[in-house]
């Protein structure tokens, strides 16, 4: 009985070290994107190591991964775009202006000063490290007379939808934004589908 009991308890404790581990804080890492924070606590709870402010997120940040696959390497490094994350990209352009977006990217906020007759965004490269399945959203927050969307050296769109109006955005945000979902079919070509 007591063994079963020392066991379970073990078992707690270990479960708490892991989580507190895993959580960052006990160990002082920065939290990207975050303010600084208090590791530990010393004499008559003053902060005793201070972790700084984390830096902001690039888009190009990576997460520890496991496969699952039997054999071989099996752990490794994730980039934030293979799992539908990235980075926020804000712009202000101009009419006729052209926005290149990056493959960090994950989402790109058009906010003009007011309505534009026309812009262009392109979206990155065949050869720039694109994810099969990587998802790249456009919002606007003006009136753009006419979007035209270009797929990218090496790419294409899976839909003819690449010309059309932005409008206004309503409290939902519907059709204000549109979502692309890529298809990588080749190391250099690939296919842009709209889902949104």
């Amino acid at each position: 009985m007591l063994k079963k009991l020392g066991l379970s308890l073990l078992a707690i404790c270990s479960t708490v070290v892991i989580a507190n581990a895993i959580s960052g804080n006990q160990l002082g890492f920065p939290i990207i994107g975050g303010a600084s924070y208090c590791s530990s606590y010393g004499n008559n709870s003053v902060c005793s190591n201070t972790v700084a402010a984390g830096p902001a997120l690039s888009g190009s940040e990576t997460i520890v991964a496991n496969t699952n696959a039997t054999g071989g390497v099996q752990t490794g490094l994730l980039p934030l775009a293979a799992i539908g994350a990235g980075k926020l990209v804000v712009e202000t352009p101009v009419t006729t202006d052209t926005i290149t977006v990056d493959a960090q990217t994950r989402q790109l906020i058009v906010a003009p000063t007011t309505t534009i007759a026309a812009l262009g965004v392109t979206l990155p490269d065949a050869a720039s490290s694109m994810y099969d399945g990587q998802r790249i959203g456009v919002c606007g927050t003006q009136i753009v007379t006419a979007l035209t969307m270009s797929a990218g050296t090496g790419n294409s769109f899976g839909t003819t939808v690449t010309s059309q109006a932005m409008l206004v955005p309503v409290v939902t945000g519907g059709a204000s934004c549109m979502e692309w979902i890529y298809s990588k079919t080749s190391a250099t070509a690939g296919v842009w589908y709209r889902t949104q």
